[in-house]
């Protein structure tokens, strides 16, 4: 019998260690957990002239070197055109200057890059693939994005052959929305299982709408509240950089230099647009995918030739029209094919203030009506008001936030949208990536319905690394209790920014009585 015995736990040990052998050799895994391919940002990688050669030069990211090329190319016309008032020189130079760093990123008419300026892209070849592992899939944001779609066919493909798995997870974030839109457009769904949208301008965002139709606007209270968002007091560091922002705000420094730069704008802002920004960076297809349809056709009308740029336009339209435009049809039919999504927005943090609509609520970056793909948000700073009522009741849910600021319902996906409180765009602390482990390394659809720890608005408590529900929560469940923070920032908030927010206060009367 013992003989026996031991003769079964022989087979089931020799078996234990063939297993996985064999699954290697048939080229499948069976780890139960999918490669995450993370579709980054615009800017994720080095754009490069003559990359390669012995004259090789980095135009995107800039190099330190370069900005302080442009800075003493400028700052000798500065000086006089203060005195003078007459900023021609001003704008000669920095035309010439800014055009020599960055005039080689631009496209032809085609929507082409020139032959000499590329990224370096090398294909990953870890096969570690667990919970937290990702592949960053690099892409030049500059291209088409059905374009890069092509090549983000190819780096799943290839992600799948290096893991053995069939499919894969996608983690967007900002403009790797716009490409994985492209993807699903172009390539299907059969090869993902789970998708996150984090901070993505799926119908576009108004910085880039205004700024390619030539509404630009400054303004010192929307400035500081853009520094100040960006770099709240959390950390003794940090409220240095808070309190500077402030000092330099309240002392009146703020609107001299805005005072300046109107007019400058009022002599240079032609010029500007004319010699530079529309010659470069407004043939960039990555930056059109970014522009939403209420600017679309005028931004195309100032800065798009029809005849000598037939082929470029015809890109943008594509994208605009047949995936932006679509991203109804699209995730609905992703849905549909059965892959789960989730869409991430945040929210009350002020939005780039040099365009007109620096107004609306955002993360600083994207528009949170754009990128929860179709909220009613009010503006920064204002609610929709105690009379509002939600505008679509046929779910049966409640999808108005607590603080009465967003309402869901008009989202395309209502039921799988989280909207973030004070998230900057596209940073994702450990409390942030919990949520987005539990969602993606799952066999079930979780909607904002199914935890409520992850309820449909959350605060973000970037400090203590974690996010508290705001209410709505299903039927049954109960709002989890959290412990006080005690972090830098709560200690701050408890004892110090009592104190300074009635000293602004007076200040901001202050500034109101002269005029400011």
């Amino acid at each position: 019998m013992k003989k026996l015995i031991a003769l079964i736990l022989s087979v089931i040990m020799i078996f234990s260690v063939l297993a996985p052998a064999a699954s290697a050799a048939s080229g499948k895994c069976n780890c139960g957990v999918l490669p995450t391919i993370y579709v980054g940002p615009l800017g994720n990688i080095d754009i490069y002239e003559n990359p390669g050669a012995e004259n090789e030069r980095t135009i995107f990211r800039p190099t330190t070197e370069s900005i302080i090329k442009i800075v003493f190319k400028v700052l000798p016309s500065l000086v006089p055109a203060v005195f003078t008032r007459d900023f021609t020189a001003l704008g000669d130079a920095l035309i010439e200057s800014v055009y020599e760093a960055f005039g080689a990123m631009a496209l032809d008419g085609n929507g082409n890059s020139a032959e000499n300026v590329d990224v370096i892209i090398d294909l990953p070849t870890e096969t570690n693939h667990g919970k937290g592992d990702q592949y960053y899939f690099h892409y030049d944001w500059r291209l088409d994005p059905v374009e890069v779609a092509g090549q983000l066919d190819d780096f799943v493909n290839h992600v799948k052959e290096l893991t053995g798995h069939d499919q894969v997870n996608f983690r967007a974030s900002s403009m790797g929305g716009v490409v994985t839109l492209s993807y699903f457009n172009e390539y299907g769904h059969d090869d993902v299982d789970a998708c996150i949208f984090q901070s993505c301008p799926l119908l576009g965002t108004d910085v880039a709408g205004d700024l390619l139709s030539r509404k630009l606007k400054l303004d010192a209270r929307a400035l500081l509240d853009y520094a100040t968002d960006g770099y709240p007091p959390f950390t003794a560091e940090d409220t240095l950089l808070w309190a500077l922002f402030n000092a330099l705000y309240y002392s009146g420094l703020v609107d001299v230099v805005l005072f300046a730069g109107e007019l400058v704008l009022d002599q240079l802002q032609t010029r500007v647009f004319d010699e530079l920004l529309t010659p470069v960076f407004g043939t960039l297809l990555g930056l059109w995918a970014f522009v939403p349809d209420c600017s679309y056709e005028e931004a195309k009308k100032i800065n798009l030739d029809p005849e000598t740029q037939a082929g470029l336009i015809k890109k943008a339209d594509y994208y605009h029209y047949q995936i932006q435009q679509r991203a109804d049809e699209i995730l609905n039919g992703a849905i549909d094919d059965g892959v789960r999504i989730m869409i991430v927005a945040g929210y009350n943090i002020q939005r780039t203030p040099l365009v007109e609509n620096m107004d609306n609520n955002s993360d600083a970056t994207v528009d949170t009506k754009y990128a929860s793909a179709g909220a009613t948000v009010a503006l920064i700073g204002e609610t929709l008001g105690e009379d509002y009522k939600q505008a679509c009741t046929d779910c049966g849910h409640n999808h108005l936030s607590p603080d009465g600021v967003i309402d869901a319902s008009t989202c395309i996906l209502p039921e799988h949208t989280w909207f973030i409180k004070d998230m900057l765009h596209s940073n994702a602390h450990d409390g942030i990536m919990e949520m987005y482990y539990w969602f993606m390394y799952s066999d079930e659809y979780y909607d904002v319905w199914s935890n409520p720890m992850y309820t449909q608005f959350l605060q973000n408590d970037k400090p203590n690394l974690r996010m508290i529900p705001m209410g709505n929560f299903a039927k049954g469940d109960k709002a989890p209790e959290f412990e006080e923070g005690d972090s830098f920032y709560n200690k701050l908030e408890k004892y110090v920014l009592p104190v300074t927010d009635k000293i602004f206060s007076f200040l901001d009367d202050c500034r109101e009585f002269i005029g400011l």
